[in-house]
């Protein structure tokens, strides 16, 4: 009965290597002759080129019938076609199929991604309060991205349909969350003021400075109220505030924060030249020279505030400069577009005060007046006045409308001057003598 198993072997054998022989002679008859297929891949400027070249190399039998298996997918063209269709029928994903069809084409796919991968940059915003142009935007970046899903069906489409194997990328691009359009919806400037401080003390200076740095780059969400004395703070010696000349019953004396209603009046009529809604501005007791009469906004924490509104759809935001001779307050926002500002006054009456002319007979004023030629202000006068102030608002240069901001008045206050008694004689020398003097001795 075991006579015939060796002979059955024999043929076994013969029959496998035949098979195993023949199996390999058409697979390099195939990747020699058909399978030189390539695919050509165009992305702008660049090309990346994937080559189907199967190089199966001789092998004993276990080896060679490991590549068999490996690459019987090396048919003609039209059974990888079919091929390529079945597995599509049997639910194979494209991405799966193809990578069969075509041997190490991922990797391919995955050098072309690392070249052409781009990820998406924000929008960035910088700035420099000390340049006339404050904001500065960079850019975004939009982020591109292979779309694999796309370039795969792509790829078994067109081998089916026998086209041309060279594709386009398909590309996925990736949008930044902050894009420049975001920051220039608010970076619009509304309003530039400034005031004069070149004959301000050092330390009324000091005290505009440090208020001035308290405003800088502070936002008022839209419909968001500003305060004065709430951003600010209390005017004291620790939130580093100087001595200087302040007004109190219509007279100037020194007070702590001096200086800071400047401050105060320079933000009013920026805000209003921006067309913000004031709700709260004072007048000071007496009128002030640095800036238009009806104009000032008198500040005193807890008992004088200055308040405005955003009424604006974007945030507004406060830019302040200070030099040794100006305060300079700017508002950034929504873009006013054809629509602009000014401010006019009216004055409707004035008083001239009654100046009372006394003399120092008694010497009581004697440090601070001697001869009948000086003289000196006891008491101030200042001249009673009804002023009203107007914002008026142009629209593509036509007055829109005239706005009543204020109507104030200020009663007049008659002042006193002081004159010295003594005359001045011949040899009365005056330090301007004595110099005068010793400069024609040196010279002469």
């Amino acid at each position: 009965m075991k006579k015939w198993i060796l002979p059955l072997s024999i043929l076994c054998v013969f029959f496998l290597i035949f098979f195993v022989t023949s199996e390999r002679i058409t697979v390099y008859a195939l990747s020699s002759e058909n399978f030189n297929e390539q695919i050509e891949f165009v992305y702008k400027d660049k090309i990346f080129i994937y080559n189907l070249q199967p190089n199966i190399k001789k092998s004993n039998i276990f080896e060679l019938n490991y590549e068999i298996n490996k690459y019987n997918r090396f048919h003609s063209k039209e059974e990888r076609k079919n091929l390529l269709k079945t597995m599509l029928n049997l639910n194979f994903s494209e991405e799966v199929a193809v990578n069969y069809l075509f041997p190490n084409i991922n990797k391919k796919i995955q050098e072309i991604e690392k070249n052409i991968e781009k990820k998406a940059r924000d929008a960035k915003l910088s700035t420099n309060t000390n340049s006339n142009k404050v904001f500065f935007i960079q850019k975004e970046v939009i982020g591109e991205k292979l779309d694999k899903s796309s370039l795969y069906h792509n790829i078994a489409r067109v081998y089916i349909m026998d086209n041309e194997l060279k594709f386009n990328i398909p590309i996925h691009y990736i949008e930044p969350e902050v894009k420049s359009s975001d920051y220039e919806k608010y970076t619009h400037l509304r309003a530039d003021f400034s005031t004069d401080i070149s004959r301000s003390s050092k330390d009324r200076k000091h005290n505009i400075k440090n208020a001035l740095h308290s405003l800088n780059m502070v936002e008022i969400a839209p419909n968001g109220t500003f305060s004065f004395n709430k951003t600010v703070g209390r005017r004291t010696a620790q939130n580093g505030y100087r001595s200087a000349k302040i007004i109190v019953n219509n007279e100037f004396v020194d007070g702590l924060g001096g200086g800071v209603c400047q401050v105060s009046t320079t933000l009013y009529n920026s805000a209003l030249l921006a067309g913000l809604d004031i709700l709260e501005a004072n007048k000071h007791s007496k009128q002030i020279s640095y800036v238009k009469y009806g104009f000032d906004a008198m500040v005193n924490y807890g008992s004088s505030d200055l308040r405005f509104k955003n009424n604006t759809n974007e945030k507004i935001i406060i830019v302040t400069n200070f030099t040794n001779s100006r305060a300079r307050i700017r508002i950034f926002g929504e873009d006013l577009g054809n629509v602009s500002y000014k401010l006019s006054n009216e004055i409707v009456s004035i008083t001239e005060p009654i100046v009372e002319v006394k003399y120092d007979n008694a010497g009581t004023y004697s440090d601070r007046v001697k001869y009948e030629d000086e003289f000196f202000y006891l008491k101030n006068a200042y001249r009673g006045m009804e002023i009203k102030s107007y914002r008026e608002k142009y629209i593509a240069g036509k007055l829109n409308k005239k706005e009543l901001l204020r109507h104030d008045k200020f009663k007049v206050q008659n002042g006193v001057k002081i004159y010295g008694t003594k005359k001045r004689v011949e040899d009365d020398y005056t330090l301007e003598n004595i110099d005068n003097d010793i400069l024609t001795l040196f010279h002469s």
